[in-house]
């Protein structure tokens, strides 16, 4: 990052009128660069509230750009889904997004397997209709069902019937359905579930100033043929493929809202005064600052370098997950960090840093723990 990331003028000047912006990486052609622009004015324009985010990124296509194109779909890569999330986080709208790429990823991609209504749902997906949540954890890079909620075969209509809880899931816009990750004797179980639904309660939790957020609860929810998806070993084999793409997916999400977390520092020591001149012109705050500017710009470089290799087929779970562990340890540490730097204010609830902090708290876990993730990266090629 460069020094007037901090300064400004490089001298320690007055602020300016608008927040500051990282740099985008050198290597983005002209196109993505347009691209991203697009997808931040979009998010910036209409994206005030998490209706008006999810409204914005229907209309700039972001449900085309992950289809691919025997969907109708523009098929534009992991790099630009990553880049979408980024500005999504950066946005700090509380919308299921990776969840929803990751059930447009499962469903475009199960083929002869696909129910009939396929076609349908991924059309009401593009439109914006339906939200699409994921509640709980998101498979690990490996294509691990988390634990919370399990399922058996029904005997009696050829479906499975669901029990546990799982959550928290980001709710500013109420999903339409349910993607469900459960395991169960026979392996995993992929099964989508449209909302409302008998035995299934979506509770709202508290959001203490990180964005609305919910669980859900299956008590011997009892679940149609049709509604599954997948089971057994052809779910072990969609979830280890799309369990990648969820690790950079959730990554980039992550950066942004370390980006935005930092943001707010930014304008906070520029425009803070202290004994006599701006906190940026002191040197503590400012060579702290900049250090997180620079974990900032390794975990991006990281993302991005990762997006390339799952689009050019070499990211290994192993790599996944020790990119989405750095990447959870950093927004955590760096959204702490900008709560200390912002004082007693760090702690408004409605403030930007608060929201940035609070929401980090359960959106760096959605893949695992940063520990049990690093063991992952240790252990698995």
């Amino acid at each position: 990052m460069t020094p007037q990331a901090v300064n400004g003028n490089g001298t320690g000047g007055g602020a300016p009128a608008a927040p500051e912006r990282w740099r985008e990486r050198e290597d983005e052609d002209s196109l993505f660069r347009q691209l991203r622009l697009t997808v931040r004015q979009g998010l910036e324009v209409d994206g005030d509230t998490p209706g008006g985010a999810w409204e914005a990124l229907t209309q700039v296509g972001a449900w085309e750009f992950a289809l691919p194109i025997e969907k109708d779909g523009l098929d534009l890569g992991q790099a630009v889904l990553a880049m979408v999330c980024e500005e999504a986080g950066n946005s700090m709208q509380p919308v299921p997004l990776p969840d929803t790429l990751l059930a447009l990823d499962l469903v475009s991609g199960l083929g002869p397997l696909a129910p009939e209504s396929a076609d349908a749902l991924l059309d009401r997906v593009r439109t914006g209709e339906l939200p699409l949540a994921v509640p709980g954890r998101l498979p690990d890079p490996r294509g691990v069902v988390p634990p919370g909620i399990t399922w058996k075969p029904d005997g009696d209509t050829g479906g499975v019937v669901l029990t546990g809880a799982g959550g928290p899931f980001a709710a500013g816009v109420g999903a339409g359905a349910l993607l469900v990750l459960a395991s169960g004797p026979d392996g995993p179980c992929v099964v989508l579930v449209e909302l409302p639904a008998a035995g299934v309660q979506v509770r709202p939790l508290r959001d203490h100033g990180g964005g609305a957020v919910s669980s859900a609860v299956f008590d011997e929810t009892r679940i149609p043929a049709e509604s599954v998806l997948l089971r057994g070993l052809a779910a072990e084999h969609a979830l280890a493929r799309v369990g990648l793409r969820a690790a950079v997916h959730q990554a980039s999400l992550l950066a942004g809202i370390t980006a935005a977390a930092l943001t707010a520092v930014v304008s906070r020591i520029r425009g803070r005064q202290q004994f006599g001149q701006a906190l940026v012109k002191h040197q503590g705050p400012r060579l702290r600052v900049a250090g997180l500017l620079a974990r900032l710009d390794a975990v991006r470089w990281a993302v991005g370098d990762a997006a390339r290799d799952l689009d050019e087929g070499r990211l290994t779970p192993g790599e996944a997950a020790g990119l989405i562990a750095l990447t959870a340890e950093t927004t955590l540490d760096v959204t702490r960090d900008a709560v200390h730097l912002h004082g007693a204010s760090g702690l408004v609830r409605d403030g930007l840093v608060a929201g940035c902090y609070r929401r980090a708290a359960w959106e760096a876990m959605r893949c695992g723990r940063p520990a049990q993730l690093w063991d992952t990266a240790a252990h698995t090629p």
